[in-house]
C-alpha cells in the first residue's frame, strides 16, 4: 500500500460494547474516502469479526487494543494492535476457520500472525471508469 495519506487510530477496552465504535469509525472513515454501501458493510463485518476475537480473548497484561485505519488512494487498511505479546496471532484454532473465512472473502487482502501486528487487512477502493 504506497501513499498513506492518513491514519485514524483508536483505542478501545477489551469490551464488547465498543466493538460498535470501531464499526462506526470504519463507515465513517470509508464514506469519506469513497467506498459504496456494499463495501462499507463488509468492512464493518470483518472489523467486528476481528475484535470480538479480542474482546473473546481478552487480556491479562494491556486493558485495551489499538486499530489504525490507514488512508490511501488505492482503498483502506485496517490494522490491529496491541502491548500484550502473547496476543500476535488471534485467529488459529479451527473453530477460528469460519471467522478466517468470513475476513478473507469481505477483504482484498489479510496478513494474519505476523510479528508486526495481531493482524491487518485492506480493502481496494473501487473507482469507476
Amino acid at each position: 500500500m504506497e501513499g498513506v495519506s492518513d491514519n485514524i487510530e483508536l483505542v478501545l477496552p477489551f469490551k464488547a460494547g465498543y466493538v460498535s465504535v470501531a464499526r462506526l469509525v470504519a463507515s465513517g472513515v470509508g464514506s469519506r474516502i469513497g467506498f459504496d454501501i456494499e463495501a462499507i458493510e463488509d468492512i464493518k463485518v470483518a472489523i467486528s469479526e476481528v475484535c470480538n476475537k479480542l474482546v473473546s480473548i481478552g487480556s491479562k497484561v494491556s486493558d485495551c487494543y489499538k486499530i489504525v485505519y490507514s488512508v490511501s488512494e488505492e482503498g483502506l487498511k485496517v490494522t490491529y494492535l496491541c502491548d500484550d505479546p502473547s496476543i500476535k496471532c488471534v485467529f488459529k484454532k479451527e473453530s477460528d476457520a469460519l471467522a478466517i473465512h468470513i475476513i478473507n472473502a469481505l477483504m482484498d487482502e489479510v496478513e494474519l500472525c505476523t510479528d508486526k501486528h495481531v493482524l491487518s487487512m485492506f480493502k481496494v477502493l473501487e473507482r469507476d471508469a
